[in-house]
């Protein structure tokens, strides 16, 4: 597992994380699972200029990543970064977030996208 800067990590109760995950600057909830191999991204690379190398336009920050309560990320999923994966969710294995989630929602694919809700919301 890869922790990066431990400051910008806030993690709730009973929440599972399995081996080789990626994760910064997150706010994870309670009772959150994150199967194995899940990365939740932190920044990305300016690349606006094309008269700069984009390796020296230097880094995107982006607000926090924030996994709410009672969320399952299944095992190679990907949060990109400054998502909310709300409360209730289930990102499907494999799956790249490239959005807020709403609650009590299952998403997957590349990009995620809504398969079905857990309720009625």
């Amino acid at each position: 597992m890869f922790l990066g800067d431990a400051r910008d990590i806030e993690i709730g109760r009973n929440v599972q994380i399995n081996e080789d995950c990626w994760i910064r600057n997150v706010s994870i909830g309670e009772d959150v699972m994150l199967a194995p191999r899940v990365m939740v991204l932190n920044y990305g690379h300016n690349a606006e200029s094309v008269d700069v190398p984009m390796n020296s336009q230097g880094v995107r920050v982006y607000p926090r990543t924030v996994i709410e309560n009672d969320v399952w990320v299944g095992a190679a999923a990907i949060v990109m970064p400054g998502v909310k994966v709300c409360t209730g969710s289930i990102v499907a294995a494999g799956s790249i977030v490239t959005k807020d989630t709403e609650p009590y929602s299952v998403v997957g694919g590349n990009p995620a996208r809504l398969i079905k809700y857990r309720k009625n919301n």
